[in-house]
């Protein structure tokens, strides 16, 4: 099978480059939002510098450890930390501080996520920087940005989800707003952060000039709403929950099956709605008038459903997804993140990534999703230790 077919199979052809190789990432963040942005970095082939207090380090290097772990593991750091390394540095000391500076003149990139204002007072910004490498493309990720009346505000993850109104369309219809179980709210930021340093990258190579990012979680956020906001820019009408329910398609949503799994079908336009009634083998429900446009079913989605839950009870989930697959439906089983990562799609595409660590032995962490026919799309070195590069730079 040629590389063009599987880029993920020739994954570790060496003859590939990296994409990102020679890219110089000085990276002054931490716990999630920007330190994901520059694991995708490191991850493409850059360097990344991660740039840590002496003895401390990254907060989430003592976040949290699980059960089990001894105490030299830093388990919440290792999913954001993958191919970086790291220096300490004190950056109110002269002596240091110098060090980091003489580091940023042969930088490419800079990734802070410290409050506004924090750098600014370190001598560390952007403009102040832009004077020794007027070529620098600097990224500032905050929660609301750098200008603004929130620009002080604290914000986390669930702080962003509450803010951008996405919390108020997840969860059931008659139910209270839920924080969604992914963290959107700084994930959000980071890719956004990630693609807008590779534009700057891109830009800077026609002309010369390098560029300011101010990313705002909230912004990076409010802007998924995408379809979701659709009906309320068009005539007013507030998006809703919804549960697993998609509002503008029936029959859609979770379904219990006679194993006691759930699967996640899609069976609502008028194009699946004959194979979908073909494979539930309910060829009734074809010739009922409720159900014979989109529009129908959607107006008497409870009726649907309290037809359909007792038909999907009479086989187990797999079956179900193997049946509804063959007649060419969407259809998922509602995994774990263990079933997941066992799943063999998952296996083929190699998402479950396993690295060495010095101190904690062998170390998972989830892939990226990036692959590539003409670069290689992961390199496979482990978080760093704290001040494990300190003698390199």
């Amino acid at each position: 099978m040629s590389r063009t077919q599987d880029p993920a199979g020739a994954e570790h052809d060496d003859d590939r480059p990296f994409p990102l190789s020679g890219v110089r990432v000085v990276d002054f963040s931490h716990v999630l939002s920007g330190p994901f942005c520059t694991m995708l970095m490191g991850d493409l082939g850059a360097e990344v510098i991660k740039i840590e207090r002496p003895g401390v380090g990254d907060e989430n290097r003592r976040m949290r450890r699980y059960a089990g772990r001894t105490e030299s593991d830093e388990d919440y750091f290792y999913p954001m930390n993958r191919n970086k390394k790291s220096i300490e540095a004190n950056l109110k000391d002269p002596a240091d501080r110098e060090r980091i500076l003489k580091l940023i003149e042969t930088a490419d990139v800079v990734v802070e996520n410290f409050t506004p204002g924090a750098m600014g007072r370190l001598g560390l910004d952007y403009e102040s920087l832009r004077a020794i490498n007027e070529r620098i493309i600097y990224c500032s990720v905050s929660g609301y940005g750098q200008t603004g009346p929130y620009r002080d505000r604290k914000a986390y993850d669930s702080i962003v989800q509450a803010m951008a109104g996405v919390m108020a369309i997840t969860g059931e219809a008659d139910g209270p707003p839920l924080r969604s179980g992914l963290m959107f709210g700084d994930l959000s930021g980071a890719l956004y952060a990630f693609g807008a340093i590779l534009v700057s990258l891109y830009a800077r190579e026609r002309t010369g000039k390098g560029n300011y990012i101010d990313l705002a979680m909230a912004d990076a956020l409010l802007s998924l709403y995408s379809t979701n906001a659709a009906e309320y820019l068009a005539i007013g009408k507030a998006p809703g929950r919804n549960g697993s329910e998609n509002p503008g398609r029936s029959p859609t949503g979770s379904y219990l099956c006679g194993d006691g799994r759930y699967i996640q079908i899609m069976g609502g336009s008028n194009t699946l709605w004959p194979r979908f009634c073909a494979a539930m083998e309910l060829p009734d429900l074809l010739a009922d008038p409720r159900f014979e446009t989109n529009e129908s079913r959607i107006a008497h989605r409870r009726a649907l459903r309290a037809m359909l839950e007792p038909a999907f009870r009479t086989r187990p989930a797999a079956e179900w997804v193997e049946r509804l697959s063959e007649f060419g439906l969407p259809v998922a089983p509602i995994n774990t993140l263990d079933d997941a990562l066992r799943d063999e799609q998952y296996l083929h595409r190699k998402m479950d990534l396993r690295l060495q660590h010095p101190r904690s032995g062998e170390v998972r962490t989830i892939n990226n999703p990036f692959r590539f026919s003409s670069y290689r799309s992961w390199r496979s070195s482990a978080p760093p230790v704290l001040g494990q590069h300190n003698k390199d730079y």
